[in-house]
């Protein structure tokens, strides 16, 4: 069955962190209201009740690439939203694990993996309070969704041999509108952080191409890596 084929439109003002402007009126929130912030946000931009951004509800093209030789073992996507990536992990045989923060996005991937007669298992849970653990996993994704201060998580997570796939927007990206600095690397950074980190670079890429999230021509960091 093909899953999740269809383009969601969602908001500019949301979508991974576009066009966020921080007011200087109000005091700052605290910890717990910015979570309660994020959670709502993101269930927006996610489960569609927001439609103004353009995003690619269809598994993402890197890491469909990267499992393509692979056997199937543990997989862990990080930032799972509506369920995109975790349900196609599963769907190619994989044991496909994900957390998001977003509980309605999660429900919703959870209804579309029964729907699809497909076993996926979610957390909801903000993903840098995420217990990785040891050992566990053959393949952790950050698909728009990170990957820059878990290396030292993920390192230790992943089995030997395991791999970790990073897709997210070139600094260069900023200039055409705001990002949120969690998915955004500089040159050459992913690549210096992961070898540092005791991780083999099998795929590194910086180039034009079209992000998952706007859907706009920009340029995209694409890192594959393998734990020696």
């Amino acid at each position: 069955m093909k899953l999740l084929l269809t383009v969601l439109l969602l908001p500019l003002a949301l979508s991974v962190g576009f066009g966020q402007v921080a007011s200087t009126s109000q005091p700052a929130p605290s910890a717990r209201e910015v979570k309660e912030m994020e959670r709502q946000k993101w269930n927006a931009v996610l489960t569609g009740k927001e439609t103004r951004v353009p995003f690619n509800a269809r598994p993402n093209k890197l890491l469909a690439e990267t499992i393509k030789a692979r056997k199937p073992g543990k997989a862990l996507d990080v930032g799972m939203g509506q369920g995109r990536n975790t349900l196609f992990l599963a769907q190619q045989g994989w044991d496909a694990y994900g957390v998001d923060i977003a509980d309605e996005a999660v429900t919703l991937a959870q209804d579309n993996a029964r729907k699809a007669n497909l076993r996926i298992t979610t957390f909801v849970q903000d993903a840098s309070e995420f217990e990785f653990g040891a050992d566990r996993w053959d393949l952790v994704a950050f698909i728009y969704a990170g990957g820059r201060s878990q290396v030292e998580q993920v390192h230790r997570s992943l089995k030997p041999g395991g791999i970790v796939v990073i897709e997210g927007f070139h600094r260069d990206a900023t200039k055409k509108r705001k990002i949120s600095e969690n998915v955004v690397f500089d040159t050459d950074e992913l690549m210096k952080l992961y070898t540092a980190a005791g991780f083999s670079v099998l795929r590194y890429e910086e180039s034009e191409g079209i992000g998952d999230f706007g859907l706009q021509q920009m340029r995209l960091v694409k890192l594959v890596a393998q734990k020696k």
